[in-house]
């Protein structure tokens, strides 16, 4: 379950929010009029979630390029004499 905290306690206590971030596998959600307004995470938790989003991206990148795999393609002499080169 997701820890909150209101923007207001944030302000009044922001380095106690920071000491129980840190360290913590579990972001704490900041609540600005009942909507959460920001997502407080560990460095090092941001870094993995960072790393995460790096090897989906490249996953993509390789189903793309086997997904067009059987495309048809013409020489770099040819393209550069469409583009006028």
């Amino acid at each position: 379950m997701n820890d909150t905290i209101s923007i207001t306690d944030l302000k009044q206590n922001t380095a106690g929010v920071i000491a129980r971030v840190k360290g913590s596998p579990d972001p704490i959600l900041v609540l600005q009029r009942s909507e959460v307004a920001a997502v407080l995470v560990d460095p090092v938790r941001y870094r993995e979630m960072e790393a995460l989003i790096e090897r989906l991206e490249d996953m993509e990148d390789i189903q793309a390029i086997k997904d067009r795999k059987n495309d048809p393609t013409i020489s770099a002499e040819q393209m550069a004499q469409e583009l006028g080169l």
